[in-house]
């Protein structure tokens, strides 16, 4: 029952007819003014924080390595390590998660592990913050499709873990050479770079948490998945990537130079991989994480330094590579495999560009004296 008294009578109002045609213009415009596609926008569903500053990427490293038999033995080796241990270096990270399907009981023996065989294993497990998580990669696309190679379900496992937690993906080839800190630090929900092919590289990327374009190259792996190599991995991150650059601080693309100045082609990997016999090994120091960041006060001196330099015909400059996409190493000449003795001798450039982080670990004792 309305709370009306007995003798309440309703009021007759009148309304002016000019009046009634004016409310009525009014909602006509504002119902116009709704159904315009080029004045109407969507809420921002990643609006600038109260102080200003855009979110920092976090300072979290990513790894998958899968096995064919999760029962099986887990086999590092040393080009898996100088990975690692760069980024440990060099990013000072609050964490270097190992994601992966390994039998738990396998990674704990690895872990403690006196066999020569298992050393490299045993170093990376005991570097400082490494985390091993757990991840059971999907056999089957949710479009239907198989998932054929451990290659392909990586491609979701990686996509999945940085948008659940945010940080930097890296592929057990790619090789930092220095803090994706000014990276990180840009601005950018997320940060991804160019290869030799001018797509985007999936082997080294970075997103804030819960990334608008790390939940739709997520999403739509699932759908886009047929088999192929690439599809849903660099194709769609590629697509994906330079539609979103329309959206203000959402994704930076960089040049191939700064994450993958190399690449899977013969030529490429030769220039990288080659070695020198008869070069003479330059003298290069130990990596200093410690070193005091450069300013624009050391501009000039850098540049001098450059125009002075005697880099010789066959040496590449990464000045301005952030890291080192190593894809290929097989098939070449004067090259044979990744170690210790190939690294010392620095007669090739990817020796040249990870010897500070390898001397840092030797110097450390991270490496024992005797290898």
């Amino acid at each position: 029952m309305w709370p009306f008294s007995a003798n309440f009578k309703p009021k007759t109002v009148v309304v002016p007819r000019a009046k009634v045609f004016g409310v009525l213009a009014l909602f006509l415009s504002f119902f116009l003014l709704l159904k315009a596609p080029i004045l109407w926008t969507k809420p921002n569903t990643q609006p600038a924080p109260s102080d200003g500053r855009w979110p920092t990427i976090p300072n979290i490293v990513h790894y998958v390595h899968l096995m064919s038999d999760p029962d099986g033995k887990v086999q590092f080796e040393l080009k898996h390590f100088i990975s690692i241990y760069s980024a440990s270096l060099y990013f000072n990270p609050d964490c270097i998660y190992i994601h992966t399907d390994a039998n738990d009981n396998e990674i704990q023996r690895a872990n403690a592990s006196d066999e020569a065989s298992d050393k490299w294993s045993r170093l990376i497990f005991n570097l400082p913050n490494v985390v091993v998580n757990k991840e059971i990669a999907p056999d089957y696309a949710e479009n239907g499709e198989k998932i054929l190679n451990l290659e392909n379900k990586s491609d979701f496992v990686r996509v999945k873990v940085v948008y659940e937690i945010g940080g930097i993906y890296l592929d057990w080839d790619v090789h930092p050479l220095r803090d994706f800190k000014p990276l990180r630090e840009a601005g950018f929900a997320n940060v991804v770079g160019l290869q030799v092919d001018d797509l985007v590289n999936s082997g080294c990327f970075m997103a804030i948490k819960g990334s608008e374009m790390m939940r739709i190259w997520l999403k739509y792996e699932h759908i886009v998945y047929d088999g192929g190599w690439i599809t849903h991995a660099v194709t769609l991150l590629t697509r994906l990537s330079r539609k979103l650059v329309m959206i203000p601080h959402e994704v930076l693309i960089l040049d191939r130079y700064a994450l993958a100045p190399s690449s899977w082609l013969l030529e490429d990997a030769q220039v990288l991989f080659g070695s020198h016999s008869d070069a003479q090994a330059p003298h290069l120091i130990a990596a200093d994480p410690h070193r005091s960041a450069l300013t624009t006060a050391d501009a000039e001196e850098l540049w001098e330094a450059e125009r002075a330099s005697s880099r010789v015909e066959w040496e590449k400059d990464y000045s301005n590579t952030y890291a080192i996409h190593a894809f290929k190493s097989y098939g070449l000449e004067n090259f044979d495999r990744i170690s210790l003795q190939y690294v010392l001798s620095r007669r090739s450039n990817f020796a040249l560009a990870v010897y500070p982080a390898v001397q840092h670990a030797i110097e450390a004792g991270v490496i024992p004296l005797d290898d």
